[in-house]
Parts: C-alpha cells; sequence; structure tokens
C-alpha cells in the first residue's frame, strides 16, 4: 500500500504543479513587462528631446540668415559730419537770373503824346524846312507821335516832307518807286513796298530806316535824321 501511493506521487500529473512554481513563474514574467515598458518610455524620450534639439538648431540657423541678409540690405549711410549740439552756418547761393528788361508800356491818350513830345522837343529839333534830330527826341517817342496823330487826321504830322528839305540832304537819299502802304492799328501788320521790297516798322532799306507809318505817309531817318514821305509818291533823287 505504501508502495503505491509512492509511485502514485512520483508520477503526478503535470497540471497539478506546486503553488510555489507558479507563483515564481508569475513574478519573472512582471519583471519583464516593466522592463520593456522602461526602455518603450526611454526610447520615446529620447526620440522626443532629439527632435526638439534638431528644430531649435534649424531655428537659430534661419533667424542667423534672416539677419544676415538684413545687415546687407541696410543701406550704407556716409558717416555724420555734424555732431549734435553744433552750429553749422548753411550758407544759400545767390543765384543770378539775367532777364531781358521789358520797356514799360503806358497806354496815353493822343494829347498826352503830343504834349510829351513838345516838351521834349525845341523850335530847333522841329522845324518845317529840316530834318528833326533824333539825337534830340527819341524814335520810340516819335513814332508814338505819329501814330496819335494818325488816328486824329491822316494829313497831321510834324516831320517835314523830303521835298521840303534843302538839297544837299536830297541828294543823300536814292531813289526808290512807292508800290506799296498799308496802315493798320496794329504795328505789327503795318507794311510798305519800296522798289518791290516789302518792309515793316524797324527795318531798313538802303541805309534808310522806316522808324513809322502812318495813315497817309511813312516816317524814314537816315544819320538819325528824320523826315517823311507820302504815301504812294515815288522818290527820285535829284
Amino acid at each position: 500500500m505504501s508502495s503505491v501511493l509512492k509511485a502514485l506521487r512520483n508520477q503526478q500529473s503535470p497540471l497539478l504543479q506546486q503553488p510555489g512554481s507558479i507563483a515564481l513563474q508569475s513574478a519573472q514574467q512582471g519583471t519583464g513587462i516593466l522592463i520593456k515598458l522602461f526602455i518603450a518610455v526611454a526610447v520615446i524620450f529620447i526620440a522626443g528631446v532629439s527632435g526638439w534639439l534638431i528644430s531649435q538648431q534649424l531655428m537659430n540657423n534661419a533667424s542667423g540668415t534672416h539677419s544676415a541678409v538684413s545687415q546687407d540690405e541696410q543701406p550704407v549711410t556716409a558717416p555724420a559730419q555734424y555732431q549734435l549740439g553744433s552750429v553749422v552756418a548753411i550758407i544759400q547761393p545767390n543765384w543770378r537770373i539775367e532777364r531781358e528788361v521789358e520797356p514799360e508800356v503806358t497806354e496815353q491818350s493822343g494829347e498826352e503824346l503830343i504834349s510829351a513830345a513838345e516838351q521834349q522837343a525845341d523850335s530847333s529839333v522841329v522845324n518845317d524846312n529840316q530834318a528833326i534830330d533824333l539825337n534830340q527826341i527819341s524814335p520810340e517817342m516819335l513814332s508814338a507821335f505819329e501814330s496819335a496823330l494818325g488816328e486824329q487826321g491822316e494829313n497831321l504830322s510834324v516831320v517835314p516832307t523830303l521835298a521840303q528839305l534843302n538839297p544837299s540832304f536830297q541828294r543823300s537819299i536814292p531813289s526808290f518807286s512807292y508800290d506799296g502802304h498799308q496802315y493798320s492799328s496794329r504795328p505789327n501788320s503795318r507794311w510798305i513796298e519800296f522798289s518791290g521790297i516789302r518792309l515793316f516798322e524797324g527795318e531798313s532799306y538802303q541805309g534808310l530806316t522806316i522808324l513809322a507809318i502812318a495813315p497817309a505817309h511813312v516816317v524814314l531817318s537816315k544819320n538819325d535824321q528824320a523826315f517823311q514821305q507820302p504815301a504812294l509818291e515815288d522818290w527820285t533823287k535829284p
């Protein structure tokens, strides 16, 4: 009977294990799981730290590149020549602009022009037997005087005709044919024609200067001696 029990004990079923063996195996399995969890957490931590360091490095590189570009794009300014608080006198250039001085034109009536001409001229200037000396009365004044007289009457003039002057002066005047005569209230539209040549006030013909074109005559001058010639009346030197 005892031998039978001993044989049964030696041949126990593998499903019927001792309690101590089961507890040891469970402890070993729990320790392995903890080790695996620790390793996984460590790997995740190391990966996160590495990623953070890499991102910081990339941000630093980008910031350094942007700073370098900004420094290169900054304009280069010349060093300041003035110090704060110093007083510097600024010299303003004086630009001289030369302008043509236009003669002042004033509107005067015919009576005022006649009065002014009479005040400027004396008995030796206006004389029926001699030309008017332009050294005593200006050509501009004489022209204005003739224009004022022309507005009051076609034949009014204080300038003697060429036929009234002395023969020696007449011989100094070249012959010409008086082919055309145009009078206008606008000075630029006045003209005459001597020997087929159209002339305006201020122009010259063979030493003769056209001073003024009146309605019925023209005022000429030679060597600062003024005289008139009736419109469309030819002149032949004696």
